[in-house]
């Protein structure tokens, strides 16, 4: 039986904006179950248990589902997820390690070029963060990586702005935008926080 990958997707996304995480937890098993040998039952677990801050158990996940890639777009989006844990718990070195991979592997991985900028911003080096993004805008299609570039940039307005639109039309970006690491520092904002409660 082939993987539905946009009905689970959309499926884990419901979840998401529930923050129903054990309801993640129990589908990513069954992901698991119906398709052993591939990555993404592996990579959605990762996810959820990033959620839950359980971040060493989501590392361990990401280096199972790394074993079960098929592709170099597979590897390169596992070796992001495993840079944007590294963000997280700012071990910025790490998550440079697995940027520079996921974009051997696919220089147009957006999550891999932002987790990059980030990782490299907070290392002191915001202009050749600020240079990764300026030439990698044409791949920033959606409002919600636009608010991410926006929020690595501290261009406060643009990101504000760019979030009001993408969590109007996806309902489970108000849960992701709490979690991912480039908005970490404006979880204080009143702003921020209308726009994300």
């Amino acid at each position: 039986m082939p993987i539905e990958m946009k009905a689970i997707s959309e499926d884990m996304n419901q979840l998401i904006a529930k923050r129903d995480f054990n309801g993640m937890i129990d589908k990513a098993g069954s992901i698991i179950d119906e398709h052993p040998s591939s990555y993404l039952g592996r990579w959605w677990m990762a996810r959820t248990l990033t959620f839950m801050g359980r971040t060493d158990e989501a590392l361990d996940w990401l280096m199972e589902a790394m074993k079960r890639a098929d592709s170099d777009e597979e590897e390169s989006k596992i070796s992001s997820s495993m840079a944007n844990v590294y963000n997280v718990v700012k071990r910025w070195e790490d998550s440079l390690n697995y940027t520079a991979i996921a974009l051997e592997l696919n220089p147009s991985n957006v999550v891999a070029v932002i987790a990059r900028s980030i990782a490299l911003s907070a290392m002191g080096k915001r202009k050749e963060a600020s240079r990764l993004l300026d030439s990698n805008q044409k791949h920033f299609v959606d409002d919600y990586q636009r608010a991410c570039v926006a929020a690595v940039k501290r261009n406060k307005a643009k990101m504000l702005e760019h979030l009001r639109k993408a969590v109007e039309g996806t309902p489970h970006s108000k849960v992701t935008v709490q979690y991912d690491p480039d908005f970490a520092p404006y979880r204080g904002d009143p702003e921020f926080r209308e726009i994300t409660s």
